[in-house]
C-alpha cells in the first residue's frame, strides 16, 4: 500500500476550512493533491509525475493517521489589499484601505500526518510521488512548512481514521484549468475544494409531537388596561367565544367548537387558546401580552398538504380542511370592531387584540412553544386531570397527561407551586394574599388542583406542550427550559 507521509516542521498547521472562520484538520486528500499538482508544475510538468497524479486521482480515497489538535483563536486582522489604481490617495499610509483577514491554525498533538492509500503502485509511480512529495515545502497556507516523503507499506497501520474530502478522476485537469484560466490568464480561478467522501446523512426521524399545531393565530395587547396574567384562562375561553360568534348562523367545524354536530363534547383534539406571557427572561414582569388560537395538529399538517406547491395532486379532504381554516380567518375578521378583537371579560373589563401576523414582540412568538427539546417547564400551571391522593400522585397524573396528547411518558416530572420560567405567576396566591391573586378559571376546571411541573422527556419532543384539563384555554402551557450553564471555577 502507498503512504504519504508529512511532518509539520514549526508544529503548526495554518489552513482554513471551506467557510474560512476555523483550522482545517487534518489536512484532507485534495489540500495534499493540490500541494502536488503545484510541486508537478514547478519541476516542470514531468509527463512521468503527471501520469502518477492521475493514477492517485483514480484511487479510493485514503485513511489518515493523525492526532487531536487544539485550535487558535480565530481573530480578525487588518491587512491592506493587493494594489488598487482607482486613487492614488490611497498610497499614503495614512489612508491605506484595511481589508479583514482571519488566518486559522491549528496545534496538533504529534506534527506526523499519514495518507494510506490501499493500492499499491508500481516502481515508477511510487519514484514519481515520493519525488512530488520531497519538493512539496507546504501544505495550506504558506507558513504551513512540511517535509513530505511517499513510501510503500506491507502491514495496514491501526488507528486509521476516514477522509472528509477526496480527488477523483480528473481533477488534475480541474486544478490545471483553474490556475491557467483555460488559456486566458485573466480568468484564474480559486479551485473548489474536493468532493465530500462522507455518505449524505440519513435523515432524522420526526421527534415525538403533541396533538397541538404549531401554526398559531396570535393576537397582540393592543390597549390598556389589560387583564393580569392569572386571568390568562379567562382570557382565553373568552378568545374561543368570540371566534365561534364570527360565523353567525354558518356552520362551525367540529374541531373549531369542541363539540361533534350532536353537540356532545368532541373526544379528539379542536382548537385551543393560549396565554402569552412576558416570562422566562431576566427582565420579565409576568404581563400578559396576548393570546393566541392553537389549531390541531392533524389541521396543520393538512393545510400543509393542500398548499405544497411540490405536491402533483391534492387529497380531498385536505381541501376540505383547508376550506375550513379559511372559514375560520373569515369568521375572526367579522368579529373584529375597527381593526381590533374586543373581548368583554368579567368585571366589564374591555380588552381590545390587533391581530399580529407577524409576531412583533418576542413574547408572542409561537417558536418559544414549538420547538423541540427533552426539558419542559409550565408557563402557566397545569390542571391536574384527577385529584391526587397521595404524594407523588400528581407526578404520575401529569405523565398520564403527556400520553394523553400523544407525547411519550416523562422519565422525570417535578410538580411545584412556583414556575421554573421567571416571572410566570404561581400555581397558588400567596398565604393571606386576597382572591383576586389567584388564577382565574372557567367553570369547568374551577375545581381542579392547579401545580406546574418540569418535565424531563427521555427524548427530545416537539412542542406545543399543553397538558392537563384546561389545555384548551391555554392552562399547563410549556416552554422548554434552556440548560442551567456551570459558572467557570
Amino acid at each position: 500500500m502507498l503512504v504519504v507521509e508529512v511532518e509539520y516542521l514549526t508544529g503548526v498547521a495554518r489552513a482554513a476550512n471551506d467557510r474560512g472562520d476555523a483550522a482545517d484538520w487534518p489536512p484532507q486528500p485534495d489540500r495534499l493533491f493540490s500541494a502536488l499538482t503545484a510541486s508537478w508544475a514547478a519541476r516542470g510538468e514531468i509527463a512521468t509525475e503527471r501520469r502518477a497524479l492521475e493514477w492517485l486521482e483514480a484511487q479510493a480515497p485514503p485513511r489518515l493517521i493523525h492526532a487531536d489538535f487544539e485550535a487558535r483563536s480565530v481573530v480578525p486582522v487588518f491587512v491592506p489589499p493587493n494594489d488598487d489604481s482607482s486613487s492614488s490617495v490611497t498610497i499614503l499610509p495614512a489612508r491605506r484601505r484595511r481589508q479583514e483577514r482571519r488566518f486559522p491554525a491549528a496545534w496538533p498533538a504529534d506534527p506526523l500526518v499519514r495518507f494510506v492509500w490501499e493500492s499499491d503502485p508500481d516502481a515508477a509511480t511510487l519514484d514519481a510521488l515520493d519525488a512530488l512529495a520531497r519538493d512539496t515545502s507546504y501544505l495550506g497556507h504558506s507558513a504551513s512548512v512540511v517535509r513530505c516523503r511517499a513510501y510503500r507499506e506491507t502491514e495496514a497501520p491501526a488507528d486509521t481514521q476516514a477522509a472528509r474530502r477526496r480527488v477523483y478522476p480528473g481533477r488534475l485537469d480541474e486544478l490545471v484549468g483553474c490556475y491557467t484560466g483555460h488559456g486566458d490568464k485573466s480568468r484564474q480561478v480559486r479551485p473548489a475544494p474536493g468532493a465530500d467522501v462522507r455518505a449524505p446523512a440519513a435523515p432524522k426521524p420526526a421527534p415525538p409531537a403533541s396533538v397541538f399545531g404549531a401554526d398559531w393565530i396570535v393576537f397582540a395587547h393592543a390597549e390598556e388596561p389589560r387583564p393580569d396574567a392569572v386571568a390568562g384562562a379567562m382570557a382565553c375561553k373568552a378568545l374561543l367565544k368570540t371566534a365561534l360568534s364570527g360565523y353567525g348562523t354558518d356552520p362551525v367545524p367540529a374541531w373549531v367548537s369542541g363539540h361533534a354536530p350532536d353537540g356532545a363534547p368532541l373526544t379528539t383534539p379542536h382548537l385551543a387558546a393560549v396565554p402569552l406571557l412576558d416570562a422566562g427572561w431576566e427582565h420579565a414582569r409576568g404581563r400578559l401580552m396576548g393570546l393566541a388560537l392553537v389549531p390541531p395538529r392533524a389541521v396543520t399538517e393538512a393545510v400543509a398538504r393542500a398548499r405544497d406547491p411540490r405536491a402533483e395532486t391534492v387529497a380531498r379532504a385536505d381541501v376540505a380542511v383547508l376550506e375550513e381554516v379559511t372559514g375560520l380567518e373569515r369568521a375572526l375578521v367579522r368579529a373584529l370592531e375597527a381593526g381590533r378583537l374586543t373581548l368583554r371579560l368579567r368585571g366589564g373589563l374591555v380588552w381590545p387584540l390587533q391581530w399580529d401576523t407577524e409576531a412583533t414582540k418576542q413574547s408572542l412568538r409561537p417558536a418559544l412553544y414549538t420547538g423541540t427539546a427533552d426539558t419542559w417547564a409550565t408557563v402557566t400551571p397545569i390542571a391536574l386531570d384527577r385529584h391526587p391522593k397521595k404524594d407523588g400522585d400528581a407526578a404520575e397524573i401529569i405523565a398520564d397527561a403527556c400520553e394523553r396528547i400523544g407525547l411519550p411518558r416523562p422519565s422525570v416530572v417535578v410538580a411545584h407551586k412556583h414556575s421554573a420560567h421567571r416571572a410566570a405567576p404561581s400555581a397558588r396566591a400567596s398565604s393571606g394574599a386576597p382572591p383576586w391573586t389567584g388564577w382565574r378559571r372557567p367553570e369547568s376546571v374551577a375545581n381542579r388542583r392547579l401545580t406546574h411541573a418540569v418535565l424531563r422527556f427521555p427524548e427530545a419532543v416537539a412542542g406545543p406542550v399543553i397538558l392537563g384539563a384546561g389545555r384548551f384555554v391555554g392552562l399547563g402551557l410549556c416552554r422548554p427550559l434552556p440548560e442551567r450553564k456551570e459558572p467557570k471555577t
